[in-house]
């Protein structure tokens, strides 16, 4: 059984470790957005995040929960880049060493940043290589502490630590919120915080439709992995399962799946960048995209959904978007 109350007091001690660390990004909304939808959403605007993502949270809460011994040994990773990034940047801040074990076909500006803020970058072949595998291996063989992407509950706490910005700053009883899914940490670090004052809101995860393993999962009422599948566009959302942690969490929530195609997902970053003038990346629009594709079950409701990410090159940004940048 979860305990929210308890939950969200972990929560609250993460958010007061790492205050220092992490920028409190804008709650935004929008008339005309809100007007053309029927929708009255509050965007929480993580893609303008320290490192360019809400993974920064969950990477600062898990070290700067390591004892000084385990941090003079450092940490390892494994991570697309937003991960990657918050678990560099972390490291640096908090007085340890990093190595992450990143695809090769990751996005350019993600691995360049990653390396920018110090860490070690050990890559991998995502169709063929295991990295959970080779991040353990290093763990086992330098001493290092694994600090999983979701899978770990210091990371989730830290996730968590958004939503209870918003929650600090706005009065709006969300009727339900809509929240990007990898592996599931954020979603479950939003519904620990929702959850306790609003009991009646309704969780969502938001995924691209070829990756949409939570929505499966949630409908199965049991892990469900995605096999075989072409690689998307939403490069940080393609973990073929849930985690396991986080999938509890997230099932004693009631937590529901939402997809979204790639054109919405398109649209949702268009939308966004007309609005607010935010460059966001495909995953980091996945919330609003999902809103735009499954309009009808978010009619006349209050939604909360977080933009997690920018970390787009800008000629991959402008190519999804048609601009001619010549």
């Amino acid at each position: 059984m979860l305990e929210l109350k308890k939950e969200l007091g972990k929560i609250q001690d993460s958010f007061s470790r790492i205050s220092e660390i992490i920028y409190q990004t804008p709650v935004l909304s929008s008339i005309s957005i809100n007007k053309a939808l029927n929708v009255d959403i509050t965007f929480k605007a993580e893609c303008l995040q320290e490192t360019g993502s809400f993974k920064l949270r969950g990477a600062s809460s898990a070290i700067s929960a390591l004892s000084e011994e385990e941090k003079s040994r450092g940490v390892v990773a494994f991570s697309s880049g937003n991960h990657a990034q918050g678990i560099a940047y972390a490291s640096r801040e908090l007085g340890t060493t990093a190595k992450i074990v990143m695809p090769s076909d990751a996005p350019k500006v993600k691995i360049l940043k990653t390396q920018e803020y110090g860490a070690e970058v050990v890559f991998y072949d995502r169709d063929k290589d295991n990295r959970e595998e080779i991040g353990s291996n290093i763990a086992l063989e330098e001493g290092r502490k694994l600090i999983k992407p979701f899978d770990d509950l210091n990371v989730i706490y830290g996730q968590g630590t958004a939503a209870l910005e918003v929650m600090d700053e706005v009065e709006t009883e969300f009727d339900m919120s809509v929240v990007c899914c990898s592996g599931g940490g954020l979603a479950a670090g939003t519904g620990i915080v929702l959850k306790n004052s609003l009991r009646n809101c309704q969780l969502y995860t938001a995924e691209p439709k070829d990756w949409n393993d939570h929505e499966k999962s949630f409908i199965q009422k049991n892990i469900v992995s995605i096999k075989g599948e072409k690689h998307g566009i939403c490069d940080a959302l393609e973990n073929p399962q849930p985690g396991e942690i986080t999938f509890r969490i997230n099932s004693a929530l009631n937590t529901k799946g939402l997809s979204a195609n790639d054109k919405y997902i398109i649209e949702a970053m268009r939308i966004l960048y007309d609005e607010f003038d935010l460059i966001v990346e495909p995953s980091g629009a996945i919330g609003l995209a999902c809103i735009l594709q499954n309009k009808e079950i978010c009619q006349n409701k209050k939604v909360l959904t977080i933009l997690s990410g920018g970390n787009i090159d800008a000629n991959r940004y402008n190519e999804l978007l048609g601009i001619d940048d010549g």
